[in-house]
């Protein structure tokens, strides 16, 4: 949506902002000054799809400077060094860590801060040589990381082998229970130990991270090179996302009245319009914001142009069905109904067929195509009320654990770059890791690309693809100032879809 002076203003006079969260606001309202059908060439009816809420830009702007998503190959600087920043490649792991640090610092995203930190145990091992010393180091390091990057979007990868970097960065997890940087596991079963998994799920469990991820899922898709960033997102590393435009599909199905209209009129038209507004924002990044020709990164090859794509984004699948039922008479609910899984299926098999033939802009690493992407930021603007997460069954309505399980599987297949669910667990799995890893394996074996699990009790927990801790979300809602602006959005995402409020999976609900 297009920006005003009067927002600006509110900004500078919020008294629940930080000014480093101002900062970042006030530069996203200046790329949403201008009129994306003046600046990029915006169609009306793509315009029209857009101000109608079908369309949704997650109010990214339109005089766009820099990718959305960058993902470093921060092995680059292990090998090599930086020489726009000055450092030598690192030769023990205290010039491995503050060089990290300091290259973070540079690296722009949507979010101001890094998205992705890199595979940390690879990047880290082969400095590891005396462990008790070298994990107090690495636990001030991951510390330092989550008071400098307020933003619990930063994205930290492990696995998929055992190593002792990995095994220490578990340890110091569990202990600094911070929601930054999140966390993601590359798990394969043939590759990663039994012992560095049940670990990976303890951590899960009480720190809500990392998530496992279906590793060779995900290197069949996007090959070797990928990385998990910001919430779920599967991307090349050495590249990125340019954009990020979503499609509420409880909305459009709103304005129809049977699933054949919704499938085969409105969403083909909605769609189109908004994969030709990723066209046009991604021309714009490349030729006109002069991003990589300016970047010391594309320079010295952390990253290259040529690895960017775009995600093309879904939420309200469930609301788009359960609407879609009621038309046909059926009072079921997504997640429960045959007939919803046939109507939710049609949906996402026309969004895929649309998705291939569109051929995309600079999107060379991906085949010139656009990826799909199962996003599950909702906030607290009023349409994403009527749109839960992704393609995820409404809070309130879960089926029991094995039957979820199998339900949500096939759906993970449409979404390259990244989908996920996630399961709040009792205490009593604390001592039962071996029972989480199995469910995790059989997951995976229906065809589950990421699951994620925690202790519903805890104070840091999962709201979507991110973290945020309860008592802070607590404090900004009683209107004290946050450091963490993802503590905004867990506190509009729980009003919208009551996340802090899963359903709990005990002894019975898994063995029911």
């Amino acid at each position: 949506m297009l920006a005003s002076l009067q927002d600006i203003l509110d900004t500078v006079k919020a008294n629940n902002l930080t000014y480093h969260q101002k900062l970042m606001m006030l530069g996203n309202i200046a790329e949403r000054l201008f009129d994306p059908r003046e600046l990029l060439g915006y169609t009306d009816e793509e315009w029209g799809f857009l101000q109608s809420q079908m369309i949704c830009d997650l109010c990214e702007g339109y005089a766009i400077y820099r990718p959305r998503y960058i993902l470093p190959d921060y092995n680059v600087y292990i090998q090599k060094g930086c020489e726009f920043l000055e450092l030598p490649p690192p030769k023990d792991l205290d010039e491995a860590l503050d060089g990290l640090l300091i290259l973070y610092s540079h690296i722009p995203s949507i979010t101001t801060y890094p998205v992705y930190v890199g595979r940390l145990d690879s990047l880290l091992e082969p400095f590891i040589t005396d462990e008790e010393k070298d994990y107090i180091k690495i636990k001030r390091f991951l510390n330092h990381i989550d008071k400098t990057v307020p933003d619990s979007f930063c994205h930290a990868n492990i696995g998929p082998y055992d190593t002792k970097a990995g095994r220490l960065i578990l340890r110091a997890v569990i202990e600094l229970e911070a929601p930054t940087p999140n966390m993601t596991i590359r798990y394969d079963k043939t590759k990663t130990s039994r012992e560095f998994a049940e670990l990976a799920a303890k951590a899960c469990l009480l720190v809500s991270k990392p998530s496992f991820a279906n590793d060779a899922y995900y290197i069949a898709d996007l090959g070797e090179e990928y990385g998990i960033a910001s919430c779920y997102n599967a991307l090349p590393e050495c590249g990125g996302a340019y954009t990020l435009t979503r499609l509420r599909l409880g909305t459009i199905a709103r304005a129809c009245k049977s699933a054949d209209e919704m499938v085969n009129e409105l969403l083909p038209r909605v769609a189109k319009c908004a994969l030709s507004t990723m066209d046009k924002r991604h021309k714009f990044v490349v030729e006109e914001s002069h991003f990589f020709s300016t970047s010391f990164l594309e320079k010295e090859g952390f990253i290259k142009r040529t690895n960017f794509t775009g995600m093309f984004a879904i939420v309200g699948l469930a609301d788009a069905t359960n609407h879609l039922l009621h038309c046909e008479g059926l009072n079921e609910t997504f997640g429960k109904s045959q007939r919803g899984d046939e109507i939710a299926t049609a949906i996402m098999d026309k969004l895929k067929v649309i998705t291939e033939m569109h051929e995309g802009v600079y999107a060379e690493r991906t085949g010139n195509r656009y990826l799909l992407h199962a996003q599950v930021g909702a906030s607290n603007h009023e349409e994403d009320k009527y749109n839960a997460p992704a393609h995820r069954i409404r809070v309130g309505e879960e089926p029991t654990l094995l039957a979820h399980l199998k339900q949500s599987a096939p759906f993970h297949k449409y979404f390259p770059s990244g989908t996920g669910d996630l399961f709040a667990f009792d205490q009593t799995y604390v001592d039962h890791r071996d029972a989480v890893v199995d469910i995790i394996d059989g997951a995976f074996a229906l065809g589950y690309r990421y699951i994620t699990t925690y202790l519903k009790n805890t104070d840091l927990i999962r709201v979507t693809g991110y973290l945020v801790k309860k008592s802070e979300v607590e404090k900004y809602r009683k209107g004290e100032v946050a450091l963490r602006d993802t503590t905004w959005y867990g506190s509009g995402t729980d009003e919208c879809a009551q996340v802090f409020d899963r359903q709990l999976r005990d002894e019975q609900d898994v063995n029911g």
